[in-house]
C-alpha cells in the first residue's frame, strides 16, 4: 500500500468518526429537547387541571351559605355580611379553628369574655391582640386568660406584670412558666423565684443570675427537674450534693456532670444501678471497679465493650454475658475460647458460637451432636476427624443433603469419583430427558464420537485461502 492510499484512508478514517461523534451529540440534543418539551407539556396539563379544578371550587363555592362558608375555612369570615360576623354560632365555629377569627368578628362578639378565652386557647394567646385594652387591665380576666395560655400573659398589663401576687396566682393556676411574662425586678424576687422551681426547676432559667449562684433555689430546682443543672452558677457545677440530687432522677445527669465528680464512686453507683450506659462516662479507675463492672454486665452483656479490658479474661463475667447472649463471645478474651462450661451455655441457645469455640473443643462429640441438633450445618466448624466419620455425614445428609459440602473429601476414596464432581452426580441420575446441546468445555471428550469406528466419525475440513495482491503505483 502506497502512502498516498494510506494516509487517504487515514483521513477517511478520522472524518468518519468524526461523523459518529457529531451524529451522537445530534442524537443527546434531539433527547434533551425532547425530554424538555415532555416536562412543559406535563406542567402545562397540570396548571390546566389546577386552574379546572379552581373554576369548579368556584362553582360549588356559590352554592354554599357562608355559614357553610366559614365552616370549610375560617378566613371566609372576613368576607362575611355583618349580620353573619354577628351571628355566635359561626363566630364559634371559625374561632375553633383558629383563635385569629375573632378579628373578623363583630364588635359585640370581641368584647364577649367566653369568646376571647376560647380564642387565646386556640391561638396561643395571640387574640388578646385584637381586644380593648381594658380587658389587659382586669385581674382576674388575665388569670384566666393565662388558664386559657400562658402565653397570653405578654399581652397582660405592664402594672400586672410587676404585681408579685399576680404572677404567683398565675404560676399556681396555670404554669410556672409565667414567672418568665414577669418584669425584671420580680425576677430577683427570692421567695417569687423558690415558689416557681418547686412548681418546675426549668423555671431557674427565668430567675436573675445572682439567684443562680444560691445554693438552696439550685438545689430545689435540680431535685425537681435534674435539667436544672444547665442553668446553675459554674462554681455549683462541682457541688456534691447537687450533682447527687440529679443523678437520682436519672443517669443522663451522670454524663453531663464535670470529669471530677464522674470520678465519684457514690455517683458512678448510682448512675451504673440506673443504666449499664454510665459506666462509658466513669473515670479508667471505675469502669476497673469490679462491683460497677458485674452490676453493668448484670444487665446489658454489651457492657462488656465499655468496661475494662482486664474484665474480658474473667470467667464469672463472661458466663453472664453469655447466659444472656451468646454474641458476647465476640467480645471475650481468646483465652476463654477453650472454656468447655462457657461454649456449652453458648452452643445451648445458638449453635453458631461453636465456630469461635477452640481447636479442641470442636473436636468434642457432644458439642457437635448439640449443635447438629439445632442445624446439620454446625458440621461445617467440626474438626477434620469429625468431618471425616461417615455417621456425622449420614446425620447431616439426612436433614440436608447440600450439609455434604462441610465433610473431608474424597469421602469414597475407593470410588472413581469422590461423590462431589459432576460426572458424579451425573452418572447416578437419569440424565435429561432430551438431548440438549451443550457448549464443549476444554478437554472435554465427545461421547458420540467416542464410540464410533474411526471412518465414521465426524471431521470438518478447513481450507485457508491465501490471495495475494500487488499495487503498483507508476511514478511520472
Amino acid at each position: 500500500m502506497s502512502a498516498m492510499e494510506a494516509r487517504r484512508q487515514l483521513a477517511e478514517r478520522k472524518a468518519k468518526a468524526a461523523a459518529e461523534v457529531e451524529e451522537e451529540k445530534q442524537k443527546k440534543e434531539y433527547e434533551r429537547r425532547e425530554k424538555e418539551r415532555k416536562k412543559k407539556r406535563k406542567e402545562k396539563f397540570r396548571e390546566e387541571e389546577r386552574i379546572q379544578l379552581l373554576y369548579k371550587e368556584m362553582e360549588e363555592a356559590k352554592k354554599l351559605t357562608w355559614e357553610q362558608k366559614v365552616q370549610r375555612e375560617w378566613f371566609a369570615l372576613e368576607f362575611a355580611p355583618p349580620e353573619v360576623k354577628d351571628d355566635r354560632a359561626v363566630a364559634i365555629s371559625a374561632i375553633n379553628q383558629s383563635g385569629l377569627a375573632l378579628q373578623h368578628c363583630s364588635v359585640d362578639i370581641q368584647e364577649d369574655k367566653e369568646m376571647i378565652l376560647l380564642a387565646c386557647a386556640n391561638s396561643f394567646g395571640e387574640a388578646l391582640k385584637f381586644v380593648d385594652d381594658s380587658f389587659l387591665r382586669e385581674r382576674d380576666f388575665m388569670v384566666q386568660a393565662a388558664e386559657a395560655h400562658v402565653q397570653s400573659l405578654k399581652y397582660a398589663d405592664i402594672e400586672l406584670r410587676e404585681d408579685a401576687d399576680f404572677i404567683r396566682e398565675c404560676m399556681e393556676k396555670a404554669s410556672w412558666l409565667a414567672l418568665g411574662y414577669a418584669d425584671k425586678d420580680l425576677l430577683r424576687n427570692e421567695r417569687l423565684v423558690l415558689e416557681a422551681v418547686r412548681l418546675g426547676g426549668l423555671a431557674l432559667r427565668y430567675a436573675a443570675k445572682e439567684l443562680h449562684e444560691d445554693h438552696y433555689i439550685c438545689l430545689t430546682a435540680v431535685k425537681q427537674d435534674w435539667r436544672a443543672m444547665q442553668f446553675v452558677a459554674k462554681k455549683l457545677l462541682y457541688d456534691l450534693e447537687l450533682a447527687a440530687a440529679a443523678v437520682k432522677h436519672t443517669w443522663h445527669a451522670f454524663a453531663c456532670l464535670p470529669e471530677k465528680l464522674r470520678g465519684d464512686r457514690h455517683l458512678a453507683h448510682d448512675a451504673v444501678v440506673d443504666s449499664w450506659c454510665a459506666l462509658k462516662y466513669c473515670s479508667a479507675e471505675l469502669r476497673a471497679d469490679r462491683e460497677l463492672a458485674r452490676e453493668a454486665v448484670q444487665q446489658c452483656w454489651k457492657a462488656l465493650e465499655i468496661m475494662d479490658p482486664a474484665f474480658l479474661s474473667d470467667r464469672e463475667f463472661a458466663m453472664i454475658a453469655t447466659r444472656q447472649n451468646p454474641e458476647a463471645l465476640k467480645l471475650l478474651a481468646p483465652e476463654l475460647m477453650a472454656d468447655r462450661e462457657l461454649i456449652v451455655e453458648a452452643v445451648r441457645q445458638d449453635w453458631r458460637a461453636w465456630s469461635m469455640a477452640s481447636v479442641e473443643l470442636r473436636d468434642d462429640e457432644e458439642l457437635l451432636k448439640m449443635a447438629m441438633d439445632q442445624d446439620v450445618h454446625a458440621l461445617e466448624f467440626a474438626s477434620e476427624r469429625l468431618k471425616a466419620e461417615i455417621s456425622n455425614i449420614n446425620t447431616a445428609m439426612r436433614a440436608d443433603w447440600v450439609a455434604v459440602q462441610h465433610g473431608v473429601q474424597p469421602l469414597f476414596p475407593e470410588w472413581e469419583h469422590d461423590g462431589l464432581s459432576h460426572p458424579y452426580w451425573i452418572s447416578i441420575t437419569a440424565g435429561p430427558g432430551k438431548e440438549v446441546r451443550r457448549r464443549k468445555r476444554p478437554g472435554f471428550k465427545d461421547r458420540k464420537n467416542d464410540d464410533l469406528p474411526e471412518p465414521c466419525k465426524r471431521t470438518t475440513k478447513t481450507t485457508v485461502v491465501t490471495t495475494t495482491v500487488t499495487t503498483t503505483t507508476e511514478s511520472t
